[in-house]
């Protein structure tokens, strides 16, 4: 039986006070904060994806014995393509979906009456920049907050959002944008996770700094503002992307989460402040699958190969036996190869087992539903359910399974000690790649065609949702250290922003008190490169000067004898030009790459660092695309904030190459790429390769400077016109614009940044004398 003990919200918002829960206050009447409202009760429902347990382990009451499609059992559907899990909270259903083809499709978080169907409210979402292919959105879930009934996602293109339960937006950040989130062709997101105050994510992102490098990150916010608490690093050089969802639980008296990773590992994070404890590397490739947790131990499988063995898949237990990082360490403990208690010949790939009664079942890549002893590892049964399985992973209710597969049956066995007895099979239509959710007597199952409701009136437990029990989070010792809020912040030229700090104990313990004021504290800098000057307001604000240039380091923050660190970005006011001549190039530890003399772009680009390096060629110094990274061969880069519109950029850009090949090079305006096409000899604006995408014929030559001009302008009823410009550079600037390009649903608004794509990384780009230039209104050039 699984070990965890559980207790309803109630109870756990009160155990987290320090983590900023609120047990005991009222939902506000007015909605100007309704982010920081509490319930009053613990809401009945499966708020998020895997279930309370974190398992897939329901307790619903009866379900129906038998379903017919149209008819006896089936209660409604919603015409709506999705690919993952829906949450359910006091009888209102969300999840996520997606709608429209070509340029028009958007991801949708949506809300639904969880008896009827009928649409409640819905908010759509653009794909922007992300190299998603085949439709593959909403490979993910929302997550609902038990304290205050909000609604997180995260989106294919990564914003990650956050909505009231009637659809009223909190906040939003863009992962790519911010933190240098990484997308992928195969668009799989998962789902966020909520703990105290904090509602947790992980992505692959190459950001600034000591951040910069390819890793595998997860990242706390302030559920109430977005605000980031922390940012935490406990694996190696990915090898994937993951799909697998955090799950929650204590260690060594530590509230921790416990993930698969891109880059192979299991590993266990202390939610507090994000210091990682310890790590397992079990495969070869991104571990996708989301793990079970059993106590100290963990149940966790994946689909790639062995590191050990040629053996393809591994469904293993690993008991840690104690070991781990203490707290605020930067490095987690390696566990070594016997921590791993049992290992099963069972594997998947991104399909997530589920637990009861001791025993695991996991779907196969095969089609294969398989039972597996939790204690020993032995297998159990195997029982052949179709002929493959990507995502969707089942569920146990009722005293049965409930399993969809990617061929769009959903098969309801009932588990026996020595069989599983296979009860009934619907075709839906559509392909299955989530897990089925449960609430309230109905089961919902969401295909790529639609939503799907099974159940019976009256026949559901009116359940409150449980959570686990969560160590006494009040200070046990002296205040050790400040924990800084935001751990890292980005500030336009010019702007105010207010820091505060905690003091806690030496394991990250909040003590009593409000936070610390920003006037209370004193900012000095870390490491090289003095920040521009920060004036201080009347209540502490930091304000950088308004001619202030890009600059991004660590800040050391001080309030007496106490310390702490943040990260701050100082991002120039528009108009700005780069030209890159005041660089000091210099060889060795100080460059990027090997090589010639050479520079890092300014720090304060988001994926620049190894991206890019300043060089010079031809008497000029010049920023060129690195070739050493095949994982970076096409590189985005990001110069400011995402919430900047109406601006247009230009640059100077020049590929290597030959008659047989060129690169790609270009600048990022509002969410679109605008670049030159080397290979296909194109000016081409694209969002998404799938989906927004328009070129026209464009001749131009290797090692010849040209320069693009690109703006976006965006009509009242939303929709936009993406006009751009290339041209020699030494030649006269042609007056009109050489491509336009219509789009329904523009971008609004988004950073400005670079392109560039060196196909299999064999030709260099260079881009020079870069300019982020304000509009006047009516201004055509």
């Amino acid at each position: 039986m699984q070990a965890l003990k559980t207790i309803t919200t109630a109870l756990l918002t009160t155990a987290l006070l320090g983590l900023g829960g609120r047990a005991d206050a009222a939902r506000p009447a007015a909605p100007a904060e309704p982010a920081s409202a509490a319930r009053t009760k613990a809401p009945v429902g499966w708020l998020s994806w895997r279930g309370s347990g974190q398992d897939g382990f329901a307790l619903v009451g009866k379900l129906p014995e038998h379903i017919t499609l149209g008819g006896e059992g089936h209660l409604w559907t919603y015409p709506l393509s999705g690919r993952g899990t829906p949450v359910v909270a006091d009888g209102r259903l969300f999840t996520l979906g997606y709608r429209g083809t070509g340029p028009d499709l958007q991801e949708l978080l949506v809300a639904l009456d969880a008896a009827t169907g009928k649409l409640i409210w819905e908010r759509g979402f653009n794909d922007f920049l992300s190299d998603i292919i085949y439709e593959r959105y909403s490979l993910g879930s929302p997550v609902i907050d038990a304290e205050t009934g909000n609604v997180y996602a995260m989106t294919g293109a990564g914003l990650m959002v956050a909505f009231t339960r009637d659809g009223e937006p909190l906040w939003q950040r863009s992962m790519m944008e911010e933190f240098g989130r990484l997308t992928f062709p195969n668009g799989r997101t998962g789902s966020p996770v909520i703990v105290g105050d904090r509602v947790i994510v992980h992505a692959i992102t190459t950001s600034w700094g000591r951040l910069g490098p390819a890793r595998d990150r997860i990242y706390a916010f302030d559920k109430r503002d977005g605000t980031l608490l922390w940012i935490s690093t406990p694996g190696t050089p990915p090898q994937d992307s993951s799909y697998s969802t955090p799950v929650l639980g204590t260690y060594l008296d530590r509230p921790v989460l416990w993930v698969g990773t891109g880059c192979g590992n299991v590993v266990c994070v202390d939610v507090r402040d994000g210091s990682p404890i310890w790590r397992m590397p079990i495969s070869s490739g991104g571990v996708n699958s989301s793990l079970i947790a059993l106590g100290d131990e963990i149940i966790a499988i994946h689909g790639n190969e062995n590191l050990d063995s040629t053996r393809t898949g591994r469904l293993v237990r690993i008991d840690p036996r104690g070991a781990g990082a203490a707290p605020g360490a930067s490095e987690p403990v390696v566990l070594p190869a016997k921590a791993e208690k049992w290992r099963a010949d069972v594997g998947a790939f991104s399909s997530s087992p589920a637990l009861s009664d001791g025993w695991i079942y996991v779907t196969e890549p095969t089609g294969d539903l398989v039972s597996v002893d939790v204690e020993t590892g032995k297998l159990g049964w195997t029982l052949k359910l179709g002929a493959e399985q990507i995502h969707a992973s089942p569920l146990y209710a009722d005293g049965r399974l409930w399993v969809p597969l990617n061929d769009g049956s959903f098969s309801i066995v009932r588990p026996e000690p020595d069989e599983g007895v296979l009860e009934q099979r619907l075709q839906l239509e559509g392909h299955c790649l989530g897990a089925p959710a449960a609430a309230d007597g109905r089961i919902f199952v969401h295909t790529t065609a639609a939503l799907y409701a099974f159940g019976g009136a009256g026949q559901g437990w009116k359940r409150p949702w449980e959570g686990l029990v969560l160590p006494e989070d009040a200070a046990k010792g002296p205040a050790a250290r400040l924990e800084v809020r935001p751990a890292e912040l980005a500030m336009v030229a010019g702007s105010a922003a207010l820091v505060s700090a905690r003091r806690v104990d030496a394991q990250s313990r909040p003590l009593p008190g409000p936070p610390l004021p920003a006037s209370a504290l004193t900012f000095e800098p870390l490491g090289p490169g003095a920040p521009p000057k920060l004036a201080r307001g009347a209540d502490g604000a930091l304000e950088p000067p308004a001619d202030a240039g890009p600059w991004a380091g660590e800040l050391r923050v001080r309030a007496g004898e106490l310390t702490g660190a943040m990260r701050l970005r100082v991002l120039p006011k528009a108009p700005w030009r780069e030209d890159f001549e005041s660089f000091s190039l210099a060889p060795g530890p100080g460059a990027a790459n090997p090589g010639p003399p050479g520079a890092d772009p300014p720090a304060a680009w988001i994926g620049g660092k190894l991206k890019w390096r300043v060089e010079e060629r031809d008497g000029n110094k010049v920023l060129v695309k690195t070739t050493d990274r095949l994982l970076f061969q096409r590189s985005m880069t990001f110069m400011g904030p995402p919430e900047m519109s109406g601006y247009t950029v230009e640059a100077d850009v020049m590929s290597e190459g030959s008659r047989r090949g060129m690169s790609s090079a270009g600048v990022i305006v509002q969410r679109y790429i605008v670049a030159l096409q080397g290979n296909q000899q194109t000016l081409e604006v694209q969002s998404n390769y799938d989906r927004v995408r328009y070129s026209v014929p464009f001749a131009w030559k290797p090692s010849v400077w040209y320069r693009i001009r690109a703006r976006v302008d965006v009509a009242a009823d939303g929709s936009g016109v993406v006009r751009a410009k290339a041209w020699p550079r030494d030649e006269p600037e042609p007056a009109a614009w050489t491509l336009e390009y219509h789009h329904a649903k523009a971008h609004t608004h988004g950073s400005p940044g670079l392109f560039g794509f060196a196909v299999q990384a064999q030709y260099r780009v260079f881009v020079d004398n870069i300019a982020v230039l304000p509009r006047a209104a009516g201004e055509r050039r």
